[in-house]
């Protein structure tokens, strides 16, 4: 495809986007979300966030502040949705959670007026259809990415953050537990192994280019899921540096995977322009299209940035990383931001903005 054509199917697209986005349906639609939203906000009456039930993704979440009760719920919750709910409960879902069980959802959803449900979207760069369809369908809507934002608050008045994404694979007492891996000796090829997808064929170009360097970087399955959570942690504190090839311009968890364990991320070169890599300052390293074919030495460049300093740079990284970027943090930070958008709802303060969530407690 030229160049030209490129640019004319590119501004083609985005015509379509904004012609839909003119639609009636998204003024009666707000109009709706707000009706709901201020019918449940006054049954509560306070904006604190007590009883939340979590998905089964975050499984390893644990509460940092002494207001909340964290409720698990099993992986197949949605087969068999709980009846006993708290006064004033909060649900708080990733899309994962939900997936293909979306139509018992949403008939979950509506069952429950008297319940908050905040879904907290970790896919909302590249699943359109689900991210707005969980957005309709949700009290509050918590895109993870900055990408994509102006076209899914469209679907709900009540849209936070974006809330950046975190490492959710471990909890912190298990990664302080296992402390001893991430002082072992590491290797200095870079960690990537990615799962293919079909429909990626320019990441899954640069995935076989860099295989033809490092035995270490190539295509994975998801038998991952199947390990222990031990053997993943080994996995990730065995190497220096993490080559990271995105799908688009979303930042995967991966990223905060390869922060928690230490290691060193190397990035394609566009991330610098995104806020959720801004935060990370000169930590991780980046990479163009060009050095895929020189990959040696980008990654050499990571690997003495991780030996800088040493052991006590390295245990002040991760110490850093479990802080700021571990679900435990992120999961308080969401909350805090919940009960403030909550609080200027009830007072009807239409100022309220909080900006972008992931930064720093």
């Amino acid at each position: 495809m030229s160049a030209q054509a490129i640019l004319e199917k590119l501004a083609g697209l985005a015509k379509d986007v904004n012609d839909v986005l003119q639609d009636p349906f998204f003024e009666s639609w707000s109009m709706q979300r707000r009706h709901v939203m201020m019918g449940k906000l006054a049954a509560r009456r306070t904006a604190d966030v007590g009883a939340v039930f979590l998905g089964h993704h975050l499984q390893h979440a644990r509460a940092t502040n002494e207001r909340r009760a964290f409720i698990h719920l099993a992986e197949d919750f949605l087969d068999n949705p709980p009846t006993e709910l708290p006064p004033n409960s909060v649900f708080l879902l990733l899309n994962n959670d939900i997936g293909k069980r979306l139509p018992q959802y949403i008939a979950f959803y509506n069952a429950h007026p008297e319940v908050l449900f905040v879904v907290w979207d970790w896919d909302s760069q590249h699943w359109i259809y689900m991210s707005s369809a969980l957005a309709m369908h949700s009290d509050v809507y918590v895109p993870a990415s900055s990408e994509n934002i102006h076209l899914l608050a469209q679907f709900n008045p009540y849209t936070l953050g974006p809330v950046f994404a975190a490492a959710h694979q471990w909890s912190r007492r298990f990664l302080f537990e296992h402390m001893d891996l991430f002082l072992a000796e590491r290797s200095r090829e870079p960690l990537g192994m990615h799962v293919f997808y079909e429909n990626y064929p320019r990441r899954n170009r640069a995935i076989a280019t860099l295989a033809q360097s490092f035995p270490t970087v190539g295509f994975a399955t998801n038998a991952f899921k199947g390990r222990s959570d031990l053997d993943n942690l080994k996995e990730w504190a065995a190497h220096k540096t993490h080559w990271i090839v995105p799908v688009l311009a979303g930042v995967p968890i991966r990223i905060y995977n390869a922060l928690v364990t230490g290691g060193i991320p190397i990035l394609p070169s566009f991330y610098k322009n995104l806020p959720e890599i801004s935060i990370l300052g000169t930590l991780p390293s980046y990479y163009q299209v060009a050095d895929l074919l020189q990959a040696a030495a980008v990654n050499d460049e990571a690997v003495a940035r991780f030996d800088a300093g040493g052991e006590s740079a390295l245990v002040a990284r991760l110490s850093d990383a479990i802080q700021h970027h571990h679900i435990d943090a992120r999961c308080e930070q969401l909350l805090l931001a919940l009960e403030d958008l909550l609080t200027s709802a009830l007072k009807n303060d239409t100022s309220h903005h909080l900006g972008y969530i992931g930064a720093r407690l």
